[in-house]
């Protein structure tokens, strides 16, 4: 399959890697794909990736991934024809936060999924990998267990889609929480992570849901 990642990032980079390592065709994009900067990764993953513009990797991508900063998702989202985004599955990965005086969330009465899916209403957007860092969103391993990862989205034919995606980057325990409207409870729990993380001072941390 073919992946279309809008960000050329940390995220961006780190999920276009991990794609590429589980045999899909990824292509990561920036407002300045030609910058010297993006050659290491390019070099990683070989044939199995490229880096272009905003707009080829939305046409070339059969499911997206959106890999940007809260601060400049909608502008960019913006500059691309949304024919080349219809009826795709297209992952959220993002987070709106304040950082100033302690993390705590932008939005009160919505959700930065909720708003990608009033962007895009012709794509069929899907929350999730938005509750860890983009250290442990491939492969995660940890000596207490196995980590969980949420979604939610309005077309479960596309959260099927994620889950395969999910399954093929490491993850074992997955949960669909509904649709796109619980998204806001992802960003509550990656918030809730964050915290958790700096009071521990344990990084790269994630939760786990354990059974009896």
């Amino acid at each position: 399959m073919r992946v279309g990642i809008l960000g050329a990032g940390h995220v961006g980079k780190m999920l276009g890697k991990g794609l590429a390592l589980a045999g899909y065709q990824v292509r990561i994009s920036s407002r300045e794909p030609h910058n010297p900067k993006h050659v290491p990764w390019k070099q990683e993953v070989g044939e199995s990736g490229d880096i272009t513009s905003y707009d080829e990797a939305a046409q070339f991508g059969e499911m997206m991934i959106l890999a940007l900063p809260w601060s400049c998702l909608k502008d960019v989202l913006e500059t691309i024809d949304p024919v080349k985004l219809k009826n795709k599955t297209v992952i959220d990965v993002s987070n709106a936060l304040y950082v100033d005086k302690g993390p705590r969330l932008l939005l009160e009465d919505t959700s930065a999924g909720a708003i990608v899916q009033e962007l895009l209403p012709e794509s069929h957007v899907v929350k999730t990998l938005n509750t860890v860092s983009e250290k442990v969103m491939i492969h995660p391993s940890f000596k207490e267990g196995s980590p969980i990862m949420f979604m939610s989205g309005n077309d479960n034919p596309s959260k099927d889609q994620v889950r395969t995606l999910l399954i093929d980057l490491g993850w074992s325990m997955i949960v669909d929480l509904g649709d796109i409207g619980q998204s806001r409870l992802q960003e509550s729990i990656m918030l809730a992570c964050v915290i958790s993380e700096i009071q521990l001072q344990a990084p790269h941390s994630a939760f786990a849901l354990l059974r009896q």
